[in-house]
């Protein structure tokens, strides 16, 4: 199906009656519609439209703020829009920006005697006397 003018489209068109019949089927379909606050038709007929035009984003919906406010919903002020798709951008920037950690051309450890023996070191005998004690369990 095309979907050429749904934009003005101020309700889905109506589905054929043998996809109706099956979307109707669904025990849930009266259930969500009145949740929606729509009719069983509307409803069947909006999700007939989905069916039929899977490529088809949902519309985009501006309710005025009067219209908000009797739905109980306080709209946001142009400052708080504006705080949260600043906020939005910084968090896009900081998932896509590379960290230090990823940088493949950096030396992870340089060691400044390479090839050179490594000297011993000193050992301490009482230190060395405190280890094999606390390792070797005490008999009872």
């Amino acid at each position: 199906m095309s979907n050429e003018g749904v934009e003005n489209l101020d309700a889905p068109p109506p589905v054929s009656a043998a996809q109706k019949a099956k979307i109707l089927s669904d025990p849930n379909v009266a259930k969500i519609a009145a949740e929606l606050g729509m009719s069983v038709d509307e409803f069947a007929n909006t999700v007939g439209f989905y069916l039929n035009n899977p490529d088809t984003e949902p519309g985009f919906l501006v309710v005025s703020d009067e219209n908000l406010r009797k739905m109980g919903v306080e709209p946001p002020s142009a400052e708080a829009i504006e705080a949260n798709v600043r906020a939005t951008v910084e968090l896009i920037k900081a998932g896509t920006n590379p960290s230090a950690f990823q940088d493949a051309k950096r030396k992870t450890v340089e060691l400044e005697a390479q090839g050179e023996q490594l000297k011993p070191t000193k050992v301490d005998p009482d230190l060395e006397d405190t280890v094999k004690k606390a390792r070797i369990p005490r008999g009872s």
